[in-house]
């Protein structure tokens, strides 16, 4: 147990831990909106539909540019900036209403460029790094109303590009001689101080969706969204050791591939107060493998693979009232993950190879989830102000059990505990639109606040704070501004 501490915590006691949390945050914003991502993570994911509202209401053409910048986590101790993850995006939009025949049509069409920033260079830890990362989207939705039926389809596309430098400005430290000399002391000359990588990823998405009357004023809706990636990390490094067979430039290449399917089954009305009841299910899984590219039959073809997988379950409601409206939801997920991790050669004792490895699972893992919110409307002349405020608490109740395999000796207790986490999201958003054709100007407000805290007593733990420093966590803001041309 200790020795996995020591690999999670560092010498500095800050090793891992902000670094990769700022990673899979990246993940989580790779698919182009990191808010709707956070949803989808917190059990409340969305599929984006043309409703059969949007084809009978009032739908002008329009073509609309978006500007925004979004400032998403920022780390403070004692009052200096050392993390900061920070997006800002430019996007165009065409919405183009029509009718053929008996039919009535919408056609949308979205393309944009997000560049996200990520800068951690003064940050207490001991991987460092600055990075600007490029999304390219685009996206289009059609639908189509005969009469009383209702059907449509999407599609979606993103690549994602960018190349860093990691620096590591320390290497963990044990307090038993045999763990620096077999593993420890050998990473500094197997991976050197500085790591030159890259990440690219493609995503495709698919989305199909249909209502038909059913009673009174209700109709019934299925909607069913499929998506694909599949990413390719690169890590390059100089191995400085002594050993021939092993020294010289090295690279790791890590393929990542994934999925997620979403279904979903509504009761929707647009003239009762019930104006949605819906069951959404949903599935999860990636996988990858970490190649080694071995420079000789001496070192391991591969350093470890894995998979995780999630699947879950939400229902959610809307009533509306006037200028009103009221939501809730609640959500259960189950997870799965089994990896398997290795580290290359580091050197040789009696002519063999010394590596280590470690395998971490999760099992009786679930979360429960509930969401409550509220919005309203006001109207004045040529000016419309939205305003809602949304309320979700998720429960992450994992089960972790993990088991390191040492060479030569060096001991390490398995893992073999709960991990229970109690998270709390405010958001609070507005927008304000002013229209005077054929023009028109929105600014919309975004402000995510997070709170959470361990609701177990087991020993492990990912960060640990310096006394002494004082810690202080930003962001979760959002600003855009769209301007419109209505024809």
């Amino acid at each position: 147990m200790r020795l996995i501490r020591q690999l999670l915590v560092g010498k500095r006691y800050h090793l891992f831990p902000t670094f990769f949390l700022s990673a899979c945050l990246l993940n989580a914003i790779q698919a182009g909106q990191w808010q709707s991502s956070l949803y989808s993570l917190l059990g409340f994911p969305e599929i984006q539909t043309i409703t059969f509202t949007d084809l009978n209401s009032p739908n002008p053409r329009f073509i609309q540019a978006r500007v925004g910048y979004e400032d998403i986590y920022r780390k403070k101790i004692n009052q200096e900036t050392t993390l900061t993850l920070a997006e800002q995006n430019n996007t165009a939009r065409l919405n183009w209403p029509f009718r053929i025949g008996n039919t009535t049509q919408l056609i949308t069409a979205e393309a944009g460029k997000k560049i996200y920033y990520f800068n951690n260079l003064n940050d207490q830890t001991s991987l460092i790094s600055r990075c600007r990362m490029t999304n390219t989207l685009f996206s289009t939705r059609w639908a189509m109303a005969l009469r009383a039926i209702h059907f449509g389809a999407g599609l979606e596309f993103s690549r994602n590009s960018v190349p860093f430098t990691i620096e590591i400005t320390s290497f963990p430290h044990s307090e038993d001689p045999r763990t620096n000399q077999y593993f420890f002391d050998l990473l500094e000359p197997t991976f050197g101080r500085e790591l030159t990588s890259s990440l690219h990823q493609d995503k495709n998405a698919y989305s199909l969706w249909a209502s038909t009357p059913l009673v009174n004023r209700y109709r019934i809706g299925f909607s069913a969204s499929y998506s694909d990636f599949e990413a390719d990390g690169r890590i390059r490094y100089v191995n400085s050791g002594q050993k021939e067979a092993l020294a010289g430039a090295r690279q790791i290449d890590i393929p990542v591939s994934g999925t997620d399917q979403f279904y979903k089954l509504s009761l929707m009305s647009s003239q009762s107060i019930l104006r949605n009841l819906s069951l959404t299910v949903f599935t999860d899984d990636f996988t990858f493998y970490i190649d080694n590219n071995r420079p000789s039959i001496t070192d391991f073809i591969s350093l470890g693979d894995g998979d995780f997988s999630r699947a879950g379950m939400a229902i959610s409601t809307q009533i509306a009232f006037k200028t009103w409206w009221f939501s809730a939801g609640l959500s259960t997920a189950q997870y799965h993950l089994n990896t398997t991790l290795r580290t290359p050669a580091l050197g040789f004792s009696l002519l063999l190879p010394i590596s280590h490895s470690a395998e971490l699972r999760l099992s009786r893992s679930h979360s429960f989830s509930q969401q409550i919110g509220c919005g309203k409307r006001f109207d004045w002349r040529n000016f419309s102000l939205h305003t809602a405020i949304l309320y979700t608490h998720s429960l992450y109740d994992f089960w972790m059990e993990g088991t390191a395999n040492l060479m030569l000796g060096i001991k390490s207790n398995p893992l073999d505990y709960p991990y229970k986490y109690s998270l709390h999201l405010l958001d609070l958003h507005s927008e304000l639109n002013w229209r005077q054709d054929p023009f028109g100007i929105a600014y919309a407000f975004r402000q995510l606040i997070p709170s959470g805290r361990r609701m177990d007593d087991s020993p492990i733990s990912f960060t640990k704070k310096t006394p002494g420093l004082d810690y202080a966590y930003r962001g979760g803001q959002q600003h855009q501004f769209t301007l419109a041309y209505y024809f």
